[in-house]
């Protein structure tokens, strides 16, 4: 089971074995740096106003502010109102996301990549704000609790929570055409993988949550199989299945993602973004990233960096 750091008003650090953490903070004037972490985060805010960075585009952040970063993604806050800001941070394993029961175009919403035109947030109006608040309060005083039940209990709150969010706008035509998480297009999956009675799915979402988890470091198609228990050649066709894509590719995807992050919200050298970022070989990240994005790494930053 993972641990997740979770800050407080003091920016002190805690951890949990709980695969979702429910924090509410309550901030002055203290900034939180820039960093990334290996599970997704929701913010929700409630009271006041801050500036956040996430991959290097600013955002606003007010009441009704709710902003979405997957892991890895390079993050920071700092308050803007003199009263600082309240927020509630939605922290939990990607499985959940990946799971085989939850619909489609949720998971679809929920994946923002650098190629998407849409910002990781969403503003909600004041009315869907109230009923957002209530289910934080609940599923906040549950996480607190001990009661029995409590994971299950969390884990359909949190669903909820993420509908509610997806209704919050009309964004049934542009989910639609987002690059989906794990999830093929329609006409590329078997009639037994659209109706979610495929035998290897347990087996494919733990593959692709410990990619998630993992993508970071010293990878290989054989090394997972072995994690799993499965052969390498099945598990390579049950990702291509899954995901439309080689494992190989899938982890290039994620890691020229984390680059990316990198390159616009960072300093760093080029050179220490690739290691960070998961690559042994600059020469390899260097071929994979033009391929990926159609220019070089130092053209990406040129064009695309925030960093002063």
């Amino acid at each position: 089971m993972s641990k997740y750091p979770i800050i407080d008003s003091t920016l002190s650090q805690e951890t949990f074995t709980f695969p979702i953490v429910i924090g509410l903070t309550a901030v002055q004037q203290e900034v939180v740096l820039p960093h990334h972490h290996q599970f997704y985060e929701i913010s929700i805010y409630i009271e006041g106003a801050a500036l956040d960075v996430v991959n290097g585009e600013e955002i606003s952040s007010v009441r009704g502010t709710v902003i979405c970063k997957l892991p890895h993604r390079i993050h920071g806050t700092r308050p803007i109102a003199p009263a600082g800001y309240k927020k509630y941070n939605l922290m939990f394993d990607m499985d959940i996301l990946l799971a085989a029961d939850m619909d489609r175009e949720l998971k679809r919403l929920f994946h923002f990549s650098s190629n998407s035109s849409k910002l990781p947030f969403f503003q909600l109006k004041e009315e869907q704000m109230q009923l957002l608040e209530r289910l934080c309060i609940d599923i906040h005083r549950e996480y607190l609790s001990e009661q029995p039940f409590k994971q299950s209990y969390i884990r359909s709150k949190l669903i909820e929570i993420l509908i509610v969010i997806s209704r919050s706008e009309n964004l049934s035509a542009e989910s639609a055409n987002r690059t989906a998480l794990s999830e093929p297009a329609p006409s590329d999956r078997s009639p037994s993988a659209a109706a979610g009675a495929s035998p290897g799915s347990k087996k494919i979402n733990q593959a692709l949550q410990y990619i998630h988890s993992h993508y970071l470091m010293d990878l290989s198609l054989e090394g997972l199989a072995a994690e799993l228990y499965v052969s390498a050649p099945y598990l390579s066709r049950m990702i291509k299945q899954s995901t439309g894509k080689s494992f190989t590719d899938y982890v290039h995807d994620l890691r020229i993602e984390m680059s990316c992050s990198l390159l616009v919200s960072t300093s760093m050298s080029i050179l220490d973004v690739s290691i960070e970022a998961g690559y042994s070989s600059f020469k390899t990240f260097s071929r994979v990233f033009l391929k990926k994005k159609g220019m070089s790494s130092s053209k990406y930053r040129q064009h695309f960096s925030k960093v002063k």
